[in-house]
């Protein structure tokens, strides 16, 4: 290897890590912005949530459902046909 190769390589690792940094302080301000809570209605639960939630990212597919698993149970009663996304769009 090449000195440039490393330097390039170490270049990516550090972007990498950044980058993951960012998606995981990012998914934590989400959920502190939206506390886990039961929502009266679809209307209230879209407030904070436009495209509903999802009980998993297998679940939520290319829905762009926000994906917590335990918002998703508290509010299960909004799924009326049981795909694993209450209130989606």
């Amino acid at each position: 290897m090449t000195i440039a190769s490393v330097t390039f390589m170490r270049r990516v690792i550090a972007i990498s890590i950044t980058i993951l940094a960012f998606m995981t302080s990012t998914s934590n301000l989400a959920s502190a912005a939206h506390p886990n809570k039961i929502y009266k209605n679809c209307t209230e639960l879209r407030k904070a949530y436009p495209n509903g939630v999802a009980k998993s990212a297998k679940a939520a597919g290319t829905t762009s459902a926000f994906v917590n698993a335990k918002i998703y149970k508290e509010n299960i009663k909004s799924d009326r046909d049981k795909d694993g996304i209450a209130c989606e769009r």
